[in-house]
């Protein structure tokens, strides 16, 4: 159908729905950082398709996790640590990340199951404790990769979201995926990192056991407005929820490995968690410190989208070698580094070396560029 066709559709079908698209598309093109996109963009999707209650959050799309920028409305704190153990610790209906590798966008509980949603587990209980009867998923997907994930959810009283709502949301999607990508490379850290790591001892239900002054300061520079369990010692955002079930999936041999999650603090200093369940009891000990180089690189990596080949150009830049080193280095021609160099320079927008270096390590996280060049 063309463009133009399509959009009188949605103006009959859809009020707003083009003003909302079109004002999704200029702040995706604002260069916002994570957070206040998110915020401008839950705005724009309530006005078309609106929820009883809703979350949206930027995501890491090596683990489906929860990065620290999000916003949530009118849904329970206590079905946060319920919602993610369902998510990864056992087999159920649109999980984010298969919608994510499915090619889709969007997702309608009622769709997945047949019209019958309680052969969903999830939902048994979700649905119970919350009286919603509709439910739609979103992942903002780029080639298989979520970088960030949307659910919106209504009440009985409320009609089932429709085809058009869900075929909005399918082409707001890549857009949001597109901006979620570039605000991560667009916002250096801007303060330096002041403490060191800390420990927060969470129990089999979410709920926080202790934690050090560390931790919980940590967790307080998150910048997320998702839901904090405040059931515990001290209120656990949540990032940390999601991050036990993913380890504690992989405790049930649910998962291959043991899990790390990549975070994000308000002033753009990343952080690494990564944990255990600590021996004779069945509490999990998350360690919370600030990443490392070789922990954040890979994830900037995909943001500017360098294959392979284009990283170890980069690599070798940061550690000075010349054009014909680099050939010698990595067994290719000089016009072959050439061409990866030129292909580096477009993907990030820089004209020299220098400033690519500067760009791709220094600006996201100086010790990057110590560990690249060892």
């Amino acid at each position: 159908m063309p463009k133009r066709e399509y959009r009188r559709l949605m103006t009959r079908t859809l009020p707003g729905a083009e003003s909302a698209y079109d004002a999704i598309e200029r702040v995706a093109e604002a260069g916002l950082p994570s957070q206040e996109l998110l915020e401008e963009v839950a705005r724009r999707i309530e006005r078309v398709v609106p929820s009883d209650g809703y979350f949206i959050g930027a995501t890491d799309p090596g683990t489906s996790l929860i990065m620290g920028q999000g916003v949530v409305r009118d849904l329970p704190h206590d079905q946060c640590t319920p919602t993610w153990d369902y998510e990864f610790r056992v087999p159920d209906y649109m999980k984010f990340r298969d919608i994510a590798v499915s090619g889709r966008s969007v997702a309608d509980l009622h769709e997945e199951t047949g019209g019958r949603p309680d052969r969903s587990p999830r939902w048994r209980e979700y649905g119970t404790a919350t009286g919603f009867r509709a439910e739609v998923r979103a992942t903002f997907s780029i080639s298989g990769s979520a970088w960030g994930v949307g659910q919106f959810d209504r009440l009985g009283d409320s009609p089932r979201f429709s085809d058009d709502e869900k075929a909005w949301l399918e082409r707001v999607a890549p857009i949001v995926a597109t901006a979620l990508k570039r605000a991560l490379i667009q916002q250096p850290p801007s303060s330096p990192v002041v403490r060191g790591p800390g420990i927060l001892v969470l129990d089999p239900e979410g709920r926080a056991v202790s934690a050090t002054s560390e931790a919980a300061a940590w967790l307080d520079e998150i910048e997320s407005s998702l839901a904090r369990d405040t059931r515990g010692a001290l209120p656990v955002p949540v990032e940390a929820n999601a991050y036990a079930s993913q380890v504690r999936a992989a405790m049930d041999g649910a998962l291959e490995t043991v899990p790390r999650a990549r975070i994000r603090t308000s002033t753009g200093v990343w952080l690494l968690m990564h944990g255990s369940i600590l021996q004779g009891t069945d509490n999990l000990a998350v360690v919370i410190e600030p990443a490392k180089g070789g922990d954040v690189a890979p994830l900037i990596v995909e943001a500017y989208g360098l294959t392979q080949r284009e990283l170890d150009v980069t690599r070798a830049i940061a550690r000075g070698l010349g054009t014909s080193e680099m050939a010698e280095h990595l067994f290719i021609s000089q016009h072959t580094v050439r061409d990866h160099v030129k292909s580096v320079f477009e993907k990030t927008g820089v004209s020299s070396r220098g400033e690519l270096v500067a760009k791709v390590f220094a600006d996201h996280y100086s010790p990057i560029l110590t560990e690249l060049t060892n």
